[in-house]
Protein backbone atom coordinates (compact mmCIF):
# COMPACT_ATOMS: atom_id res chain seq x y z
CA UNK A 1 0.00 0.00 0.00
CA UNK A 2 1.32 3.60 -1.07
CA UNK A 3 -0.61 6.02 0.70
CA UNK A 4 -4.32 4.30 0.05
CA UNK A 5 -5.11 4.44 3.63
CA UNK A 6 -8.68 5.38 2.85
CA UNK A 7 -9.24 2.79 0.00
CA UNK A 8 -7.92 0.11 2.53
CA UNK A 9 -10.43 0.84 5.09
CA UNK A 10 -13.60 0.49 2.08
CA UNK A 11 -11.31 -2.58 1.24
CA UNK A 12 -11.42 -4.27 4.33
CA UNK A 13 -15.19 -3.60 5.22
CA UNK A 14 -16.12 -4.43 1.51
CA UNK A 15 -14.31 -7.78 2.03
CA UNK A 16 -15.81 -8.76 5.51
CA UNK A 17 -19.22 -8.03 4.00
CA UNK A 18 -18.21 -10.17 1.01
CA UNK A 19 -17.62 -13.22 2.73
CA UNK A 20 -20.44 -13.07 5.22
CA UNK A 21 -22.95 -12.66 2.13
CA UNK A 22 -21.32 -15.55 0.55
CA UNK A 23 -21.95 -17.73 3.97
CA UNK A 24 -17.95 -17.94 4.71
CA UNK A 25 -17.52 -18.31 8.31
CA UNK A 26 -13.66 -16.96 8.20
CA UNK A 27 -11.89 -15.36 10.89
CA UNK A 28 -10.04 -12.23 8.42
CA UNK A 29 -6.75 -10.72 9.34
CA UNK A 30 -5.25 -8.11 6.82
CA UNK A 31 -1.27 -7.39 6.88
CA UNK A 32 -1.24 -4.24 5.37
CA UNK A 33 2.51 -3.45 3.85
CA UNK A 34 3.33 0.56 4.17
CA UNK A 35 5.44 1.04 1.20
CA UNK A 36 6.08 4.49 2.05
CA UNK A 37 9.09 3.79 4.47
CA UNK A 38 6.91 5.21 7.34
CA UNK A 39 6.41 8.96 5.32
CA UNK A 40 2.21 8.22 5.35
CA UNK A 41 1.19 9.74 8.86
CA UNK A 42 -2.15 8.16 7.78
CA UNK A 43 -1.10 4.58 8.32
CA UNK A 44 -0.82 5.10 11.91
CA UNK A 45 -4.35 4.97 12.40
CA UNK A 46 -4.65 1.58 10.87
CA UNK A 47 -2.80 0.50 14.00
CA UNK A 48 -5.35 1.11 16.26
CA UNK A 49 -8.01 -1.75 14.16
CA UNK A 50 -7.92 -5.46 15.71
CA UNK A 51 -7.08 -7.36 12.94
CA UNK A 52 -5.03 -5.47 11.03
CA UNK A 53 -1.14 -5.48 11.27
CA UNK A 54 1.26 -2.92 9.50
CA UNK A 55 4.54 -4.19 8.20
CA UNK A 56 6.93 -1.02 7.27
CA UNK A 57 9.80 -1.90 4.92
CA UNK A 58 12.93 0.50 5.32
CA UNK A 59 12.45 1.80 1.64
CA UNK A 60 10.03 1.66 -0.83
CA UNK A 61 10.05 -1.71 -2.63
CA UNK A 62 7.36 -1.40 -5.17
CA UNK A 63 4.28 -3.11 -5.47
CA UNK A 64 5.53 -6.49 -6.34
CA UNK A 65 8.35 -6.50 -4.32
CA UNK A 66 6.27 -5.84 -1.49
CA UNK A 67 3.87 -8.09 -1.85
CA UNK A 68 6.93 -10.38 -1.26
CA UNK A 69 8.19 -8.86 1.23
CA UNK A 70 5.07 -9.02 3.06
CA UNK A 71 4.66 -12.98 2.24
CA UNK A 72 7.89 -14.02 3.83
CA UNK A 73 7.45 -12.36 7.08
CA UNK A 74 3.70 -13.94 6.72
CA UNK A 75 4.96 -17.40 5.92
CA UNK A 76 7.18 -18.28 9.12
CA UNK A 77 4.28 -18.02 11.67
CA UNK A 78 1.25 -19.57 9.51
CA UNK A 79 -0.31 -22.59 10.41
CA UNK A 80 -0.80 -24.71 7.14
CA UNK A 81 -4.35 -24.84 6.78
CA UNK A 82 -4.60 -20.66 6.64
CA UNK A 83 -5.28 -19.54 3.58
CA UNK A 84 -3.43 -16.00 2.14
CA UNK A 85 -5.20 -13.94 -0.16
CA UNK A 86 -2.58 -11.00 -2.33
CA UNK A 87 -4.41 -7.81 -3.50
CA UNK A 88 -4.09 -3.95 -3.94
CA UNK A 89 -5.55 -2.22 -1.66
CA UNK A 90 -7.14 0.80 -3.95
CA UNK A 91 -10.12 -1.24 -5.05
CA UNK A 92 -9.22 -2.59 -8.35
CA UNK A 93 -9.13 -6.04 -7.47
CA UNK A 94 -12.43 -6.24 -5.85
CA UNK A 95 -13.84 -7.72 -2.34
CA UNK A 96 -16.95 -9.30 -3.93
CA UNK A 97 -14.41 -12.03 -5.77
CA UNK A 98 -12.65 -12.83 -2.48
CA UNK A 99 -14.74 -16.13 -1.51
CA UNK A 100 -14.84 -16.81 -5.30
CA UNK A 101 -10.69 -17.23 -4.98
CA UNK A 102 -11.33 -19.24 -2.00
CA UNK A 103 -13.83 -21.56 -3.07
CA UNK A 104 -11.91 -22.35 -5.91
CA UNK A 105 -9.50 -23.70 -3.20
CA UNK A 106 -12.14 -26.45 -2.38
CA UNK A 107 -10.31 -28.56 -4.68
CA UNK A 108 -8.02 -30.33 -2.95
CA UNK A 109 -5.55 -30.28 -6.40
CA UNK A 110 -5.75 -27.36 -6.36
CA UNK A 111 -3.42 -25.22 -4.79
CA UNK A 112 -3.32 -21.62 -5.99
CA UNK A 113 -6.19 -19.54 -7.32
CA UNK A 114 -5.91 -16.62 -9.54
CA UNK A 115 -7.70 -13.66 -10.47
CA UNK A 116 -8.19 -14.23 -14.15
CA UNK A 117 -9.45 -10.77 -15.39
CA UNK A 118 -11.88 -10.78 -18.27
CA UNK A 119 -12.49 -6.83 -18.43
CA UNK A 120 -9.95 -3.94 -17.50
CA UNK A 121 -11.48 -0.09 -16.61
CA UNK A 122 -8.57 1.81 -18.07
CA UNK A 123 -8.23 4.13 -20.74
CA UNK A 124 -8.64 2.38 -24.46
CA UNK A 125 -4.82 3.11 -25.35
CA UNK A 126 -3.77 1.53 -22.28
CA UNK A 127 -5.73 -1.74 -23.45
CA UNK A 128 -4.79 -1.38 -26.93
CA UNK A 129 -0.95 -1.53 -25.51
CA UNK A 130 -1.78 -4.48 -22.60
CA UNK A 131 -2.82 -6.46 -26.39
CA UNK A 132 0.69 -6.05 -28.02
CA UNK A 133 2.22 -6.67 -24.69
CA UNK A 134 0.25 -9.71 -24.04
CA UNK A 135 1.32 -11.17 -27.64
CA UNK A 136 4.86 -10.22 -27.28
CA UNK A 137 4.53 -12.04 -23.46
CA UNK A 138 3.22 -15.42 -25.25
CA UNK A 139 5.51 -14.79 -28.48
CA UNK A 140 8.28 -15.04 -26.03
CA UNK A 141 7.20 -17.36 -23.55
CA UNK A 142 4.73 -19.78 -24.85
CA UNK A 143 2.40 -18.43 -21.78
CA UNK A 144 -0.94 -16.43 -21.98
CA UNK A 145 -0.74 -13.60 -19.51
CA UNK A 146 -4.17 -13.03 -18.06
CA UNK A 147 -3.71 -12.38 -14.39
CA UNK A 148 -1.72 -9.74 -11.46
CA UNK A 149 -1.34 -9.77 -7.99
CA UNK A 150 -5.02 -10.92 -7.02
CA UNK A 151 -4.55 -14.61 -5.91
CA UNK A 152 -5.33 -17.12 -3.15
CA UNK A 153 -3.70 -19.95 -1.94
CA UNK A 154 -2.98 -21.80 0.99
CA UNK A 155 -0.17 -21.89 3.26
CA UNK A 156 1.18 -24.97 3.10
CA UNK A 157 2.06 -23.78 -1.10
CA UNK A 158 2.93 -20.16 0.26
CA UNK A 159 5.90 -21.54 2.90
CA UNK A 160 7.12 -24.15 0.20
CA UNK A 161 7.57 -21.53 -2.74
CA UNK A 162 8.10 -17.84 -1.19
CA UNK A 163 11.87 -18.04 -0.94
CA UNK A 164 12.34 -18.81 -4.59
CA UNK A 165 14.48 -16.20 -6.09
CA UNK A 166 12.21 -15.25 -9.06
CA UNK A 167 9.59 -14.12 -6.32
CA UNK A 168 12.69 -10.86 -6.07
CA UNK A 169 12.02 -10.23 -9.71
CA UNK A 170 8.29 -9.98 -10.06
CA UNK A 171 6.00 -11.50 -7.49
CA UNK A 172 2.70 -11.99 -10.16
CA UNK A 173 4.70 -13.39 -13.12
CA UNK A 174 6.26 -16.02 -10.56
CA UNK A 175 3.11 -17.33 -9.80
CA UNK A 176 2.56 -18.87 -13.30
CA UNK A 177 6.47 -19.59 -13.48
CA UNK A 178 6.45 -22.26 -11.29
CA UNK A 179 3.51 -24.00 -12.87
CA UNK A 180 1.70 -25.21 -9.78
CA UNK A 181 -1.73 -26.48 -9.60
CA UNK A 182 -4.02 -23.86 -10.83
CA UNK A 183 -7.23 -22.73 -11.36
CA UNK A 184 -8.42 -19.49 -12.82
CA UNK A 185 -10.90 -17.27 -11.68
CA UNK A 186 -12.72 -15.05 -14.39
CA UNK A 187 -12.70 -11.29 -12.30
CA UNK A 188 -13.61 -8.09 -13.96
CA UNK A 189 -11.07 -5.29 -12.65
CA UNK A 190 -12.78 -2.65 -10.66
CA UNK A 191 -11.89 1.01 -10.12
CA UNK A 192 -9.87 2.69 -7.34
CA UNK A 193 -11.98 3.39 -4.21
CA UNK A 194 -10.29 6.72 -4.01
CA UNK A 195 -6.83 9.03 -5.17
CA UNK A 196 -5.42 8.57 -8.22
CA UNK A 197 -2.97 5.58 -9.46
CA UNK A 198 1.24 6.32 -9.15
CA UNK A 199 1.85 4.37 -11.90
CA UNK A 200 3.11 5.94 -15.15
CA UNK A 201 4.02 4.94 -18.43
CA UNK A 202 7.67 4.22 -17.27
CA UNK A 203 6.62 2.55 -14.29
CA UNK A 204 4.08 0.17 -16.58
CA UNK A 205 7.23 -0.32 -18.70
CA UNK A 206 9.37 -1.20 -16.17
CA UNK A 207 6.66 -3.28 -14.62
CA UNK A 208 6.08 -5.02 -18.16
CA UNK A 209 10.26 -6.08 -18.55
CA UNK A 210 10.24 -7.38 -14.78
CA UNK A 211 7.41 -10.01 -15.72
CA UNK A 212 9.26 -11.46 -18.44
CA UNK A 213 12.80 -11.75 -16.02
CA UNK A 214 10.89 -15.35 -13.91
CA UNK A 215 10.46 -16.97 -17.75
CA UNK A 216 14.13 -16.11 -18.63
CA UNK A 217 15.14 -20.01 -19.50
CA UNK A 218 12.06 -20.32 -21.58
CA UNK A 219 13.39 -17.17 -23.69
CA UNK A 220 16.24 -18.27 -24.16
CA UNK A 221 15.43 -21.34 -25.28
CA UNK A 222 13.32 -19.83 -27.93
CA UNK A 223 16.17 -17.67 -28.54
CA UNK A 224 18.26 -20.50 -29.46
CA UNK A 225 16.25 -22.35 -31.28
CA UNK A 226 15.71 -18.79 -33.50
CA UNK A 227 19.43 -18.78 -33.94
CA UNK A 228 19.91 -22.03 -35.04
CA UNK A 229 17.23 -21.48 -37.61
CA UNK A 230 18.37 -18.36 -38.91
CA UNK A 231 21.93 -19.50 -39.35
CA UNK A 232 20.92 -22.65 -41.13
CA UNK A 233 19.11 -20.13 -43.26
CA UNK A 234 22.17 -17.67 -43.82
CA UNK A 235 24.21 -20.78 -44.45
CA UNK A 236 22.12 -21.98 -46.86
CA UNK A 237 21.52 -18.38 -48.60
CA UNK A 238 24.84 -17.78 -48.84
CA UNK A 239 25.70 -21.19 -50.66
CA UNK A 240 23.31 -20.45 -53.02
CA UNK A 241 24.36 -17.10 -53.75
CA UNK A 242 27.98 -18.87 -54.21
CA UNK A 243 27.10 -21.64 -56.71
CA UNK A 244 25.08 -18.65 -58.86
CA UNK A 245 21.99 -19.51 -58.06
CA UNK A 246 21.25 -15.62 -58.12
CA UNK A 247 23.19 -14.86 -61.23
CA UNK A 248 26.38 -13.40 -61.49
CA UNK A 249 25.07 -9.57 -59.80
CA UNK A 250 22.92 -10.75 -56.84
CA UNK A 251 19.98 -7.77 -56.81
CA UNK A 252 19.58 -5.67 -53.71
CA UNK A 253 17.20 -7.98 -53.04
CA UNK A 254 19.65 -10.85 -52.13
CA UNK A 255 21.60 -8.77 -50.21
CA UNK A 256 19.14 -7.22 -47.84
CA UNK A 257 17.98 -11.18 -47.17
CA UNK A 258 21.79 -11.46 -46.54
CA UNK A 259 21.55 -8.95 -43.96
CA UNK A 260 18.73 -9.64 -42.20
CA UNK A 261 19.35 -12.78 -41.45
CA UNK A 262 22.61 -12.08 -40.18
CA UNK A 263 21.13 -9.35 -37.70
CA UNK A 264 18.54 -11.94 -36.49
CA UNK A 265 21.30 -14.46 -35.83
CA UNK A 266 23.58 -11.83 -34.01
CA UNK A 267 20.61 -10.50 -31.91
CA UNK A 268 18.87 -14.15 -31.49
CA UNK A 269 22.46 -15.58 -30.49
CA UNK A 270 23.59 -12.81 -28.36
CA UNK A 271 19.79 -12.81 -26.45
CA UNK A 272 20.67 -16.01 -26.29
CA UNK A 273 23.82 -16.16 -23.73
CA UNK A 274 22.65 -13.57 -21.91
CA UNK A 275 19.50 -15.18 -20.42
CA UNK A 276 20.84 -18.32 -20.41
CA UNK A 277 24.03 -17.06 -18.50
CA UNK A 278 21.42 -15.12 -16.38
CA UNK A 279 19.33 -18.44 -15.64
CA UNK A 280 22.32 -20.40 -14.45
CA UNK A 281 23.19 -17.92 -12.56
CA UNK A 282 19.49 -17.32 -10.91
CA UNK A 283 18.88 -21.72 -10.61
CA UNK A 284 22.51 -21.53 -8.85
CA UNK A 285 21.00 -19.06 -6.22
CA UNK A 286 18.24 -20.85 -6.49
CA UNK A 287 19.55 -24.17 -5.31
CA UNK A 288 21.59 -22.92 -2.63
CA UNK A 289 18.56 -21.96 -1.08
CA UNK A 290 16.94 -25.52 -0.48
CA UNK A 291 18.02 -27.70 2.29
CA UNK A 292 19.64 -30.84 2.61
CA UNK A 293 17.89 -33.60 4.47
CA UNK A 294 19.68 -35.11 7.68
Amino acid sequence: MLRDTESFNRLRKETAEACIESGLDLEIHHLVIDDSAGTDPEVKHLLDLTNVDVLTPPFNLGHQRAIVYGLRHLALDLPDDDLVITMDSDGEDQPTDVPRLISALDDDAVVLALAQRTKRSEPLSFRVMYIFYRLMFRVLTGTTVRSGNFAAQRADSLATTINHPSFDLCYSSTLLALRRPTAQVPCARGHRFAGQSRMNTYALMAHGVRMLLPFSERIAVRMMFVASTSAVALFGFLVLVATGVFGDSPGPAVYSTLAGLAALFIASFSAFVVLFSGFAQASAIAMSGIGVPD
